[in-house]
């Protein structure tokens, strides 16, 4: 993924994200709790990545401003499907680090799928 072209902006299509709430499992191991990521947060992921990789995104480097629409039927909420998005554009290499959001626009699209604009910061911070 480090072969991704610099741009200034990405547009995604992807599947409605998994709520923050569904991303981990925590379960008893003896006087121990493990926490794992959940099944259907790997599943989102893959399918997610898959269709994230036949885009062919370019990546932004530093500082960055992200705009969602989620579906406009959806029943999560907004601020839960922040995160999953985040970390799958740092996953993907389409940014170098999700912390370097300095900015996130999040609502209801008028169609049943997820839709992302990514925009590079003109100044850094």
């Amino acid at each position: 993924m480090d072969d991704r072209r610099e741009v200034m902006n990405v547009y995604l299509t992807l599947p409605p994200p998994i709520s923050t709430n569904a991303i981990w499992r925590s379960f008893a191991r003896g006087k121990r709790v493990t926490t794992i990521k959940s099944e259907k947060y790997r599943q989102w992921i893959e399918a997610a990545g898959e269709m994230l990789q036949s885009q062919n995104p370019g990546k932004i480097v530093g500082s960055y401003g992200m705009t969602i629409k989620v579906p406009r039927k959806t029943r999560i909420d907004l601020d839960n499907a922040i995160k999953a998005i985040g970390d799958l554009m740092q996953l993907h290499g389409v940014v170098g680090n999700d912390r370097n959001c300095s900015q996130i626009t999040i609502s209801k699209g008028v169609d049943d799928q997820t839709h992302v604009w990514l925009i590079r910061s003109q100044s850094e911070d």
